[in-house]
């Protein structure tokens, strides 16, 4: 049986449930007699194999990811180009949780949100080194569940801060159309 905690961060409650691929699987089955054990079993064996190879996925990640960075805040305004950035930050948000890292997925996606929602012009540099900075480090400390504070709390700025980001961008683009119309 799964079980669940909740943490609240003011505005903010993150509910945390764990459970095994077998219950997530009883639940989603269809069949009355409940999940195919041997199915269950081969899932989890694979799913094993594959952590290790994971691990080295992972360290190439975060190494294309801090390249990516790298060669973003090398090059002056006008010249950014953010695709090998958000590919790799888009490419942690979606397999890290798989593999047991639910914190750096989440990063990841906070970092793409940011990446998909304002210009290139407009991204605060030291905002995007916050996010690799931060996926880097869960991967070096293997954080692999919200049990640890520190990091839930580091995600819940970064992710209040991109939103607050993404809205103040949002205001000032429609000012700026306003203003544009004459009005």
């Amino acid at each position: 049986m799964p079980t669940s905690f909740e943490q609240d961060f003011g505005e903010t409650r993150v509910i945390h449930v764990s459970g095994t691929l077998r219950a997530k699987a009883a639940v989603h089955n269809a069949d009355p007699s409940g999940a195919d054990d041997l199915s269950i079993a081969a899932a989890e064996s694979a799913m094993k194999d594959l952590s290790g190879d994971f691990q080295n996925w992972m360290g190439d990640e975060i190494n294309r990811l801090v390249a990516a960075f790298d060669d973003y805040r090398s090059k002056g305004p006008g010249e950014r180009d953010i695709t090998n950035l958000f590919s790799a930050a888009h490419d942690i948000r979606g397999q890290a949780a798989a593999f047991g890292y639910p914190l750096a997925a989440e990063i990841a996606g906070s970092l793409t949100k940011l990446l998909d929602k304002i210009e290139p012009d407009y991204l605060p540099t030291p905002l995007i080194a916050h996010h690799v900075d931060a996926v880097r480090a869960i991967y070096r400390s293997q954080v692999r569940d919200y049990a640890n504070p520190v990091a839930v709390q580091i995600i819940h700025t970064l992710k209040r801060t991109i939103d607050r980001m993404v809205e103040a961008r949002t205001n000032a683009i429609a000012e700026e159309q306003k203003m544009a119309r004459g009005r």
